[in-house]
């Protein structure tokens, strides 16, 4: 236990970062408070997130929710959440389900999110409405010594990279950490009890889940049995936080919470082993759009899918890949297990016997594309055609416009996509990237 002794010691925040966190909530909740009343308006601000809950790392951000009454209007509830928002410096609107403020105050980073007030989840007239029940949910449930068995366990999901429900990570939330130790009783209870996670498993607390649903991984969210904690939890971050587990329990480190960074391999290093490999490369980038990364990745990861799918149809065997932003790009990047394909290829058709067989003669033996037949193989018509393209570069170009890969990329891929094949896919800018292609070792194995 002595790791996780030391763990603590380095992400509970000291006495002194819980004075200068009490006394911003204080002033802030103060300040919104009298706002409120300036404007006339009915509504009640509240700490929320970790910090309420008392299950912050040190360098935490606050969040501040502000309960507007149930009959107020949308409009008039997201325009009153965005005026309170200016009590913060250096604020900037995002938007979920609706707008809210993340900003400055005090020396930390913080939320202002407006909600409706609601006494139970099937009132939610938003998804945020239920963070008020998370708060007493987990108040009500904590025991003596779970906060810190909380803090633990969210660091090392962080350290080995699955923290956060974002759309960039597809992970694990800070409310189903919460709710993860509440239900296993500690951090190693946590970890013991995921070894017999699979895909399907269903976790419950003190609720029944009201449907199935589909994710690799369901926690029921006792004060809303609808709903999936760990619906934005992948599969391959679930797999990777049940390896972790077992890794951590036979051989605790650390490195599970504290991994030393990425560092990406220098040019003349990614070439050398991208020619040991001897697979082709591909780097398609576009201007990243100015949009948050939970719209940015949904898109980057439908557009991933779009070329994948564009590539498996036209024969073009992705070894590996990965998306992401690199400066001001977004980047897709592709190995293939071939640099090209041959100029032919068989394209089967119909068993002989088959009546409709003629229409694929017909339209065979007149096409500019035939290079041998149609002839029969096996039991079937065939036909030798010209590829379309012989390298996935000309794929693309060829073809990227017919691709769906969200609204915002569409738009910047019409203004530049460009197309990098072989060795000058291997960018300085896209270094860390294709470090990541090649290093497959976990964080805590650097």
């Amino acid at each position: 236990m002595a790791v996780e002794e030391q763990v603590l010691a380095r992400i509970r925040p000291p006495p002194e970062e819980e004075a200068r966190i009490e006394k911003v909530v204080r002033e802030l909740l103060e300040r919104l408070r009298a706002t409120l009343k300036a404007n006339g308006w009915e509504a009640k601000p509240f700490l929320a997130g970790s910090v309420a809950k008392g299950t912050h790392l040190t360098g935490t951000e606050i969040d501040v929710f502000v309960a507007f009454p149930p009959d107020l209007p949308r409009a008039d509830l997201e325009e009153r959440g965005l005026a309170l928002g200016k009590l913060l410096e250096r604020g900037a609107h995002l938007y979920a389900e609706h707008p809210y403020t993340r900003g400055w105050y005090g020396g930390f980073e913080v939320e202002i999110v407006p909600c409706y007030r609601i006494t139970d989840a099937s009132q939610r007239m938003s998804a945020v409405d239920r963070t008020p029940l998370h708060v007493d949910y987990v108040l009500g449930r904590v025991k003596e010594g779970q906060t810190d068995e909380i803090r633990l366990l969210k660091a090392w999901a962080e350290g080995i990279g699955v923290y956060g429900a974002e759309a960039k990570i597809l992970g694990f939330s800070g409310y189903l950490c919460e709710l993860l130790v509440l239900k296993y009783g500690t951090f190693r209870g946590v970890l013991e009890g995921s070894l017999a996670w699979r895909p399907g498993n269903v976790l419950e607390l003190d609720r029944q889940a009201s449907r199935t649903f589909p994710e690799p991984l369901t926690v029921v969210d006792p004060v809303d049995p609808n709903r999936n904690v760990a619906s934005a939890v992948s599969v391959e971050q679930l797999a990777t936080f049940v390896h972790a587990a077992r890794e951590y329990l036979q051989r605790p480190s650390e490195r599970f919470f504290f991994p030393r960074p990425l560092k990406p391999l220098s040019l003349s290093r990614l070439r050398t082993m991208a020619k040991k490999r001897a697979g082709g490369l591909l780097a398609i980038s576009v201007p990243a759009p100015s949009v948050t990364e939970d719209v940015l990745y949904p898109q980057l990861r439908k557009g991933h899918r779009a070329f994948l799918d564009l590539f498996h149809r036209h024969a073009f065997e992705v070894f590996d890949s990965r998306f992401g932003v690199a400066g001001k790009e977004a980047i897709f990047l592709f190995e293939f297990a071939v640099d090209s394909l041959p100029r032919v290829s068989r394209h089967q058709g119909p068993p002989v016997w088959v009546k409709n067989a003629k229409e694929f003669l017909d339209k065979w033996q007149r096409s500019p594309k035939t290079i041998a037949g149609p002839f029969v193989q096996g039991e079937r018509w065939a036909v030798d055609v010209a590829r379309e393209a012989t390298s996935a570069s000309a794929l693309v170009k060829s073809r990227w416009r017919e691709l769906s890969i969200g609204k915002d990329l569409e738009k910047a891929a019409r203004r530049s996509l460009r197309i990098h094949a072989g060795p000058s896919a291997l960018r300085s800018a896209y270094a860390e990237a294709w470090t990541r292609v090649f290093d497959k070792r976990f964080p805590w194995e650097r």
